[in-house]
């Protein structure tokens, strides 16, 4: 990487915003980045590799998920698939859950099974090719990601939070900004061929200590995450709102090279919110991302068009311990929209398409 990156992260969300570093190899994405790094597995860990394709000629948008995580009430760890389908007919979110006996994973790269039915792995050293092969009763794939920007890492290789005694390690890597995917998949009996596609991958991981853990949901209060394409610029940004600290990641590209990556330099807000009268919650309809770096002019503002998708995060949860903590403590959710967005960086003003992610976990 040769952009220079603004505002190092050492530990627990404190930025030191006038160091920068510049080809650093903390901030180079390395295979075994993408490896799984959970081997010992304790409740209250999580670790996901998270995939999503924008296909404007088929008017389809899909998300795959395999992720390692604990459920609410923290009783037991296990991996699952998570699949958001939206075609111009439908739109379906499902997953399926597995035993932990039944996934392989690699330490050194991206390469996972389980069973006979999912598989996801990569040929990093050539183009950064990505593969997911899924043969699922209702979702069926093949599809190949191609990397047409490097990876990112805004973060460095890990950062450490601490809250009294309680300890966590985090970790957010983005492997393939950018991609272009093409291949095919079967939704309910039809079949969806995709060409030039636009495609995305990241990779997550927060572990917690094994005498004092720190817990996601004691840690983070909730999260906003997005990302744009124009024809001219892919824009991708992370505001974490955590108990310690606040965290805002930016990274824009032109021409499909990075010309930006910075911490806690930008400002987001939300406008107007939305209200979920299913989940009884609100969630960001129009959301402006904006630099506070007086070298660098930029200015996004993303407008929900669609919800991809929502969940109530205390699903599967008994449903009167699920009724008092929503009460007591708080309604987590998780929603999913569909943006259209305009963006102004420089000289430049272009109007593109991306989506939002608002992960909710105290804030009633």
């Amino acid at each position: 990487m040769d952009n220079v990156h603004e505002g190092k992260d050492p530990n627990n969300g404190t930025f030191v915003p006038d160091q920068n570093l510049t080809g650093a190899n903390e901030l180079k994405v390395h295979p075994e980045d993408d490896g799984l790094h959970i081997v010992e597995f304790r409740k209250g860990d999580f670790e996901w590799w998270y995939f999503d394709i924008f296909d404007k000629k088929s008017g389809c948008f899909l998300k795959i998920v395999l992720h390692i995580g604990t459920d609410p009430l923290r009783i037991r760890i296990f991996p699952q698939i998570a699949i958001s389908v939206n075609t111009p007919e439908k739109s379906k979110s499902f997953s399926y859950a597995y035993s932990i006996s039944e996934l392989e994973a690699d330490t050194q790269q991206c390469r996972l099974a389980i069973r006979d039915a999912i598989r996801i792995w990569t040929d990093f050293n050539i183009h950064s090719e990505y593969f997911i092969k899924i043969d699922l009763p209702l979702f069926k794939c093949n599809i190949r990601f191609i990397g047409e920007i490097e990876g990112w890492k805004p973060l460095g290789n890990e950062v450490d939070y601490q809250i009294g005694r309680k300890k966590g390690k985090f970790s957010w890597i983005i492997p393939l900004p950018k991609s272009q995917v093409d291949g095919d998949f079967q939704f309910e009996n039809k079949q969806y061929f995709i060409h030039n596609a636009i495609g995305y991958h990241d990779h997550n991981y927060i572990k917690v200590n094994k005498k004092h853990p720190l817990h996601l949901d004691e840690l983070v209060i909730k999260w906003y995450w997005g990302k744009c394409y124009t024809d001219r610029f892919t824009v991708i940004f992370m505001d974490t709102i955590c108990r310690t600290k606040r965290t805002l990641s930016l990274l824009v590209a032109e021409n499909n090279k990075i010309i930006y990556s910075s911490n806690n330099l930008i400002e987001c807000s939300v406008l107007s919110f939305g209200y979920d009268n299913l989940l009884q919650v609100e969630y960001p309809v129009i959301m402006t991302i904006k630099s506070i770096d007086e070298h660098f002019h930029f200015q996004a503002e993303f407008e929900s068009v669609k919800i991809s998708e929502h969940k109530d995060l205390l699903e599967g949860v008994n449903p009167f311990i699920a009724l008092l903590i929503k009460r007591l403590i708080a309604k987590p959710s998780y929603h999913g929209m569909l943006t259209k967005v305009n963006l102004k960086v420089n000289d430049y003003s272009e109007e593109g398409f991306g989506n939002v992610e608002s992960m909710v976990f105290r804030e009633k």
